[in-house]
C-alpha cells in the first residue's frame, strides 16, 4: 500500500505522469477536475489546517487512482526503456500524457545490443535472439561473410517503410522484421 507521502512524493519527484485511456476519457469531462492538477491547486491555499486536510484528500484520490492502475506514474529512464522493449513491434506504443512543458522522449530510431542466440530457419535465413530477448529474423536473402554467433555485436535500426536493417559485428545490413 502507498502511503499519502509516498504518493505525494511520487507526483513531485518523477516528473512524468502516464494515464490510462480510461483516465484520458475522464480528462476529456470538462466537469472533471485531472486529480495531479487537484492535488498541485491544494498548495495554493494559505490555511496550514485546509492545505493540510486538502492535501490528504487530493494524495488518496491518486493513491486510489495508483492502486487501480488508472494512474501510472514513470521517469524518463523508465518510458525510454520501455520504448526500447517495444522497437521493432507491430503494436502501437502506449500513449503518454507528459505535463504541456514537457515532452515524451522520443522512441528510439536503433537499438545496439548483443546477440544472445541464433539459429536458422528451413530456408536458411538468421534467427537471432537478442540479449533483452527480442527475437529478431532476417526476411533478405543476404548472405553474410561471418555467421552470426552468440556475444556478437548488433545493431538495428529503422528503415524505409516500417521496415529494420540490422548489421552484425559491422558487417552490410541485412532486412529483418521482430519476431516476437
Amino acid at each position: 500500500m502507498v502511503s499519502a507521502h509516498t504518493a505525494l512524493g511520487m507526483a513531485f519527484g518523477l516528473g512524468l505522469v502516464l494515464a490510462s485511456p480510461a483516465a484520458f476519457a475522464r480528462e476529456a469531462d470538462p466537469g472533471r477536475v485531472d486529480p495531479l492538477q487537484a492535488l498541485l491547486q491544494c498548495r495554493t491555499i494559505t490555511d496550514a489546517a485546509a492545505r493540510l486536510r486538502c492535501l490528504d484528500a487530493r494524495t488518496a484520490e491518486v493513491e486510489v487512482l495508483l492502486n487501480k492502475g488508472g494512474l501510472v506514474v514513470a521517469t524518463r529512464t523508465r518510458i525510454a526503456e520501455a520504448q526500447a522493449a517495444q522497437f521493432g513491434r507491430s503494436a502501437p506504443a502506449p500513449a503518454i500524457a507528459v505535463r504541456e512543458q514537457e515532452q515524451a522522449p522520443p522512441p528510439p530510431a536503433r537499438i545496439d545490443t548483443s546477440i544472445k542466440g541464433v539459429s536458422t530457419t528451413p530456408d536458411g535465413k538468421w534467427v537471432m535472439v537478442l540479449a533483452d530477448g527480442a527475437r529478431w529474423q532476417q526476411i533478405d536473402g543476404r548472405i553474410l561473410a561471418r555467421d552470426p554467433k552468440p556475444g556478437m555485436a548488433i545493431a538495428i535500426r529503422r528503415a524505409a517503410m516500417g521496415s529494420y536493417l540490422a548489421n552484425v559485428a559491422g558487417q552490410p545490413a541485412m532486412r529483418v522484421r521482430r519476431v516476437n
